[in-house]
């Protein structure tokens, strides 16, 4: 008969997870990982740089502490990868982590559902609640009915009804002064350029071209590109400059006539005057 064992049969357990000259029957599984860890002369910093594993999952692993671990199938790869760089056996260190991280969680032992505890009411007191209910009801219904009150008689008229049922009329309807619509307009300033002299001009691109378009104060009115047969009618008043990167490619239409182009083709234009003198401020 070998030594370690007896006549019963009975095999020592430090001859289940002995490895070479060291057992681990007394060390769970993440105790063998810290244990190889430190004979490897590595901390937690190095061994995460090296692994490429996150610090707080390789301890979390080496504390047997599942609440700081990922899902299971990650902390089983992470396990795993762990086990193959400290040298250990991996197919034995994740069965021993998964025995014992589930008998820490208590997933190993499952209990029976506690049953829930119901309240019951004696029947004969479920019924003498409904009736004490019934009997305050109805003599909530027979007070108004004696008193002829409603419980709606104290909600006040909506306001329309208010103005419906006023005799003299509506506010509406009072005498309002009233002024015709040429007077609300009549102190203005006219905005038409006939009155003032000043042709209507627009505008015409041939093709894109990149147009910009200033007053008489150098503010920017207009500035972009025009597409093709697009148009721009500028509000008339005198002292408008125009400045265009081809001037061949503006037509420049005066009361509806094609009257001349912006510059020569090809030619870029600088603050153009769009109108002539003589047109803009006559005599």
């Amino acid at each position: 008969m070998s030594q370690g064992t007896s006549n019963t049969g009975f095999v020592p357990v430090d001859a289940v997870y002995s490895d070479g000259e060291t057992a681990y029957t007394r060390l769970s599984a993440g105790e063998r990982l810290r244990e190889a860890r430190s004979k490897k002369g590595l901390t937690l910093d190095s061994a995460a740089a090296r692994t490429r594993i996150r610090r707080d999952y390789l301890e979390a692993l080496e504390t047997m502490d599942p609440r700081g671990l990922p899902a299971q199938a990650y902390a089983i790869g992470y396990l795993r990868t762990y086990a193959r760089f400290l040298e250990l056996d991996e197919a034995a260190i994740v069965e021993q982590f998964k025995a014992e991280a589930d008998t820490q969680t208590g997933r190993a032992t499952p209990t029976a559902p506690q049953q829930q505890r119901e309240i019951k009411l004696p029947r004969g007191l479920i019924g003498a609640l409904a009736i004490l209910v019934l009997v305050a009801l109805i003599g909530w219904w027979y007070s108004n009915a004696i008193s002829g009150e409603s419980v709606f008689d104290d909600i006040p008229p909506p306001p329309d009804s208010e103005l419906a049922e006023d005799s003299a009329g509506s506010v509406f309807e009072s005498d309002l002064p009233r002024v015709a619509a040429a007077e609300i307009w009549s102190d203005l300033p006219s905005l038409n350029p006939a009155e003032d002299n000043i042709p209507d001009v627009v505008l015409r691109a041939s093709a894109p071209v990149f147009l910009e378009v200033r007053d008489s104060a150098g503010r920017i009115l207009f500035s972009r590109e025009l597409r093709r047969d697009e148009v721009y009618r500028p509000i008339s008043e005198a002292g408008l400059t125009v400045t265009a990167e081809n001037g061949g490619l503006v037509t420049i239409e005066i009361e509806g006539e094609e009257s001349r182009l912006l510059g020569a083709a090809g030619q870029p234009v600088t603050e153009e005057p769009l109108l002539p003198v003589e047109d803009a401020d006559p005599a």
